[in-house]
């Protein structure tokens, strides 16, 4: 009975409770045996007692009225056109978690990792639907002998030279589209596939260089960017590491000469990690790898370079089998995540700030073994890849049946927005002595509301400042400057910031220079003014005592010549005399 259908087992008790209520007399362990029921699930019901799986769950981590609220919060970002993700969905939960938490010595609560699942499951009115198919795989038929033949001098590289693990690289270039994310999982109550969600429209690509060994290690990448110049914006608004190698190009892609810089990049930095005398790389046949500076270069430095066979690098490159797919993933989620956040333009400067997030996601240690593993380079097991080439046949896919789930009270009567509220709170009785049993069911109708509506609004305002935190710090970035540090050329991130340090000492210096410049032109000016001045001032001196030496001699002749005789002329009166 147990095996027996969940809806089937509710159908015949429905039937036998029918019967009894028709008959005024019957027996309970009679009926019981006629419907093929247990006696005790039957008297239980019979008392009102409802289901287990229709039973609230006395440790679910939210409330009904905290569900009600996520669901309305979900609801309003679905006619929004961003539906939520599974990520989404338990951090929302998560906050709710968090706001009603007051234990201060103890953490806060946290929903599980099958939490979403399950709370889906509790309201099947929200659908999982895909933003768009996913692309075929690629097929091709391949010898396996040519692969044997490939695993053999492999192998026999490994042992002749006696590499190490550590000593063991693949490398391999990828695009991206810098502002075009990737489909995403959403959750949303249109049954349909939902819009895709908005973002940007730059589709500059960039290339990539990563290196990977057989360790779990990872070296620093080259990145290959559309353009001319190097932009100082690139390295004083973002936090890339100084140990990125950045390169601009017209085409944004690789070539001969940036094939033999990043060699010379993968030299000096896995040299520091090298165990022994010689070390493998693992590439594909690019006509770049086959230049004969590229090849001089790895003899002059004990670099075997070992090519991967054509049209086989879904099946042997560990970056390809493993690696870059998580790549592309992160990106798709940074550029997700920075549309989630209102921003309209993921750009260079964006992709320069997510970069470093992206590749600790993509490049842990645990996912660089199991790509080396999964080609069956280390441990050494071409099996790994030669069992991928037998034909295997597809299962056979059986029916799904839909998981039934409790019925959830989503009926109308519940109130959901502010005039419902309002009308149930106005057909309140205010009798607080006396209130009708009618009364109860209005009130409790309007505590359920109120509280789903509290904590939508607490959801939304949570949403509200991380996405106003989002935008403050991307307008910080999005002011920008436009100076240039140089034309072509490749950079690596530590070199364009002393760059840039040492145009802001120069423009200091030159600022400094200005201004000595400007102070002397004034000193001079006022020494002229002041020394012109000096000159007047000397000048009418100089001629104040000419004057009043003419004076005194004036005065002089007066008194010894002239007065005497004018004194003694018969003509001048006695009066004057």
């Amino acid at each position: 009975m147990q095996s027996e259908d969940y809806s089937i087992i509710e159908a015949r008790i429905e039937e036998a409770i029918d019967e009894m209520k028709n008959e005024k007399k019957t027996n309970i362990a009679a009926l019981a045996r006629k419907y093929a029921l247990p006696e005790q699930r039957l008297r239980a019901r019979l008392k009102g007692r409802i289901s287990r799986k229709q039973r609230e769950s006395p440790n679910r981590k939210l409330t009904a009225d905290q569900e009600l609220g996520l669901c309305q919060y979900l609801d309003r970002l679905d006619e929004l056109g961003i539906p939520p993700r599974y990520r989404h969905i338990s951090s929302y939960a998560n906050s709710i978690l968090l706001g009603v938490h007051t234990d201060t010595a103890e953490p806060p609560p946290t929903v599980g990792p099958a939490w979403t699942q399950r709370f889906l499951q509790r309201h099947p009115e929200y659908h999982v639907r895909k933003q768009k198919t996913l692309d075929v795989e690629r097929k091709q038929s391949h010898d396996p002998e040519v692969l044997q033949n490939w695993f053999r001098r492999y192998q026999a590289i490994v042992e002749e030279k006696g590499i190490q693990r550590a000593d063991i690289y693949n490398f391999d270039e990828t695009g991206f589209r810098i502002g075009i994310g990737r489909d995403q999982w959403v959750v949303t109550r249109e049954a349909k596939r939902p819009l895709t969600l908005g973002s940007s429209s730059n589709r500059e690509s960039v290339t990539v260089i990563e290196a990977i060994s057989g360790d779990g290690g990872v070296l620093p990448p080259m990145i290959i960017l559309p353009g001319s110049l190097h932009m100082e914006d690139w390295y004083t608004k973002t936090a890339i590491p100084d140990t990125f190698l950045i390169r601009v190009s017209d085409t944004g892609y690789s070539n001969d000469n940036l094939a033999l810089k990043w060699l010379s990049h993968f030299e000096a930095f896995s040299a520091k990690r090298q165990v022994g005398s010689w070390r493998l790389l693992i590439l594909d046949g690019h006509d770049s790898h086959s230049t004969r500076e590229f090849i001089t270069f790895c003899d002059e430095h004990r670099i075997i370079l070992f090519c991967l066979p054509s049209h086989c690098t879904h099946l042997l490159q560990p970056l390809d089998v493993v690696v870059f797919q998580p790549y592309k993933h992160y990106h798709g989620e940074a550029v997700d995540a920075a549309t989630r956040t209102g921003c309209s333009q993921f750009d260079k400067i964006e992709f320069f700030t997510a970069i470093e997030s992206i590749r600790t996601q993509t490049f842990k240690p645990t996912t660089i073994l199991s790509a080396f593993r999964k080609t069956g380079l280390w441990p050494f097991n071409p099996d790994m890849v030669l069992d991928k080439l037998q034909p295997i046949p597809a299962p056979a896919r059986r029916p799904s049946t839909p998981i039934p789930g409790p019925q959830v009270d989503s009926s109308p009567t519940t109130p959901k927005t502010l005039r419902s509220l309002k009308q149930h709170a106005d057909s309140l009785a205010f009798d607080l002595n006396e209130i009708p049993p009618s009364s109860y069911l209005h009130l409790q109708k309007y505590l359920k509301g109120s509280l789903a509506f509290a904590q939508s609004g607490a959801l939304a305002l949570q949403h509200l400042e991380d996405t106003k935190a989002a935008e403050l710090a991307r307008a910080a970035r999005q002011k920008r400057n436009w100076r240039s540090l140089q034309k072509g050329g490749v950079l690596y991130a530590y070199e364009a910031r002393e760059m840039v340090k040492q145009k802001e000492k120069d423009t200091v210096e030159k600022e400094l220079e200005k201004a000595q410049r400007a102070f002397d032109h004034a000193q001079n000016t006022v020494e002229k003014k002041v020394t012109k001045q000096w000159k007047e001032i000397s000048k009418q001196m100089r001629k104040a005592v000419r004057d009043r030496t003419r004076k005194r001699r004036f005065r002089g002749i007066l008194g010894r010549e002239i007065r005497p005789r004018i004194v003694n002329h018969p003509l001048v009166s006695k009066s004057f005399r």
